[in-house]
């Protein structure tokens, strides 16, 4: 067992929380950004469970991992519970995203309000062909692929989204493991083989970024 710091308090937690944990956090979590915006001050575990079709003894179970939250029979504050969650998934920082092969992707998570809201910045894409992207990037920097080495700085850029014919996917992910890239989404069913300094996964965007922030966070210890 190992003891995680939650704002000023000790909390047990399992050594490994599973994946499925985390991405139910990421469907809580946008549950309480949508009753933020509608400006829902307390919410229950219950009505959790409804919005997102999960039971409440479930919800309860997984914030348990990460700390005590709320009161029995008053529920949660949305806007504290939602600062957690934001701490616990990484949504508290800056992420900076670059694309690889994104083409008309890259248009649409440049265009991405749910992207920015959670911290996702684009800072690069990268294309076989450049010049024909025809795309409104504003402060994203458009790059060759041949330009990966050069143009990619770890510090500012973190996760890397690929979106390339498989039979390319592996040379490109072995390329940024020599980068410090700390994670990898690409857009591809079958597996690749994870370098052993990165997260690689292959899952729907919109859930995946929590768990691979996540993930990087747990990584870094």
């Amino acid at each position: 067992m190992k003891k995680k710091k939650v704002k000023g308090t000790i909390k047990t937690k399992i050594d490994k929380v599973s994946d499925s944990t985390i991405r139910r956090l990421t469907l809580y979590h946008r549950s309480l950004k949508r009753m933020e915006k509608q400006n829902i001050e307390r919410t229950t575990s219950m009505e959790l469970a409804e919005s997102e079709g999960i039971h409440p003894a479930k919800i309860r179970k997984d914030l348990s991992y990460f700390g005590t939250f709320g009161c029995r029979g008053v529920g949660y504050e949305v806007s504290t519970l939602k600062r957690e969650l934001d701490h616990i998934l990484g949504f508290n920082k800056p992420w900076g995203l670059v694309i690889i092969g994104g083409g008309q992707l890259g248009e649409t998570l440049i265009k991405s309000q749910s992207l920015k809201e959670n911290n996702f910045i684009i800072n690069k894409i990268f294309e076989k062909k450049p010049d024909q992207l025809k795309i409104t990037t504003g402060q994203t920097g458009v790059f060759s692929i041949n330009q990966l080495e050069k143009k990619i700085d770890p510090l500012k850029d973190h996760i890397a989204i690929i979106a390339l014919p498989h039979r390319e996917i592996q040379p490109i992910i072995d390329r940024l493991s020599k980068l410090d890239i700390k994670g990898v989404l690409y857009i591809a069913s079958r597996a690749v083989n994870t370098p052993k300094n990165m997260v690689v996964m292959n899952q729907d965007l919109s859930l995946s970024l929590g768990m691979m922030t996540y993930k990087v966070l747990e990584k870094r210890g």
